[in-house]
């Protein structure tokens, strides 16, 4: 089995947005950091309303993003250099979710 690799080992290439004022750079991983609140639940709506769209009931890239990213040219370990997760199969439960409703029965009495 392989090792799983240390993430503060990884290494960064940074490239700017504009890059006639600044140049690519190396850093490592503790030299990266995020702004607090950066994420949030609306900034992920608007990200999948630009870049997805629902196609026979899956959400699925469209084709403009895939192609200003680039990404038909990329595989699953570009982005995830280690090996896969390999998931342990728990067999489906019999009481999952509410029990079904039962029919009620009424009387009415003439």
């Amino acid at each position: 089995k392989k090792a799983i690799i240390d993430p503060s080992l990884f290494k960064y290439k940074v490239q700017p947005i504009k890059k006639e004022l600044y140049e690519t750079v190396i850093v490592k991983a503790s030299q990266l950091s995020r702004r607090k609140h950066l994420f949030s639940r609306d900034r992920l709506k608007l990200f999948l309303k630009q870049h997805c769209e629902p196609h026979d009931g899956v959400i699925k890239t469209k084709a403009t993003s895939i192609a200003k990213y680039s990404l038909a040219e990329q595989n699953f370990s570009y982005f995830f250099p280690d090996d896969p997760p390999t998931f342990i199969f728990s067999p489906a439960s019999r009481r999952r979710g509410r029990p079904p409703k039962r029919a009620s029965t009424s009387f009415v009495s003439n």
